[in-house]
């Protein structure tokens, strides 16, 4: 252990080709080519704070990204004993995501969550301009497979063990100062465990869901951000103690790095686990202080 926490250490720490002019490139306000001015940094980076934005690494850009969320601030599970969560890891995941173009982006990560290791594509295939096209348009797929234990016997089909994500982004820049987005997602697991408790509804292995995304940018390096997610699912829903993720956060650039602090009820940093778990309520205090570093390195 003592070795991962000194390699991830050197991995954010040591010098790399252009680092601090890179970030600077990338957030151009706008990219003037032999066509129309493309209206570029609505997104400080490639995530919000869990949902993608409509930004794409650009090519041959790799982004390390370290996402953490402790444990609920207060509820039952929180409070003065677990020092307000921070003595509790409800998820953490690393992740890689590399540009092929700059529209064209692959990735991969793992969380502890589910032991999920991911992988995705994004693709931009419009682009918001000034005086045109008034929002960027991206697709998204990304599939998890979970090698964990299989202590109850649910994985001898090891398609079980497969999950997938897909989703349409819609993004603006509205004006210099704020950006907001749309997306629609379609989640499909290959497995479903059902309740013992009959008086529930009756899980699916397809859900549907939309979130809103919002960035209003402070200064330069200084922006808040939220987002929020609805599933379109009858047993995830308030009367049966599901609680639709909301998160809100701060987001600044220093550099090479994009360093995010946020409050969310919901553990899950990738889609999967977004759309389907959310057993925490805002008002019960049951949301959980969270954190991202991103290093950027030019390949």
């Amino acid at each position: 252990m003592k070795r991962i926490f000194i390699f991830v250490l050197f991995l954010l720490t040591i010098s790399t080709y252009a680092q601090d002019d890179l970030l600077a490139a990338l957030e151009a306000e706008d990219s003037i080519s032999a066509g129309p001015v493309v209206i570029n940094s609505t997104w400080k980076s490639t995530y919000l704070i869990n949902f993608h934005t409509s930004e794409t690494e650009k090519k041959g850009v790799l982004d390390f990204r370290i996402a953490h969320r402790f444990g609920n601030i207060d509820g039952l599970n929180g409070g003065g004993h677990t020092l307000y969560g921070l003595d509790q890891s409800s998820n953490i995941r690393f992740s890689f995501d590399y540009g092929i173009t700059d529209d064209f982006q692959i990735g991969i990560g793992r969380s502890k969550m589910e032991e999920n290791i991911d992988g995705l594509v994004k693709y931009k295939f419009l682009k918001q301009k000034k005086n045109g096209m008034p929002l960027s348009l991206l697709l998204m797929a990304s599939v998890a497979f979970t090698p964990k234990e299989d202590v109850l016997d649910y994985y001898s089909n090891a398609a079980h063990r497969f999950s997938y994500y897909n989703q349409i982004i819609i993004s603006s820049k509205l004006n210099s100062w704020f950006s907001g987005l749309l997306n629609v997602s379609h989640f499909y697991r290959n497995l479903i465990v059902q309740s013992a408790d009959l008086s529930l509804p009756r899980d699916v292995n397809r859900i549907f869901g939309v979130g809103l995304g919002v960035r209003t940018k402070l200064t330069r390096k200084l922006s808040l951000v939220g987002e929020y997610a609805y599933s379109f699912n009858e047993l995830r829903n308030s009367e049966y103690q599901y609680s639709h993720p909301l998160s809100l956060g701060v987001e600044i650039e220093t550099g090479g790095h994009v360093f995010h602090i946020n409050l969310s009820n919901s553990a899950g940093l990738i889609g999967q686990d977004l759309i389907n778990e959310g057993p925490d309520n805002w008002l019960d205090g049951e949301f959980k202080l969270g954190f991202t570093i991103s290093r950027v390195f030019a390949i």
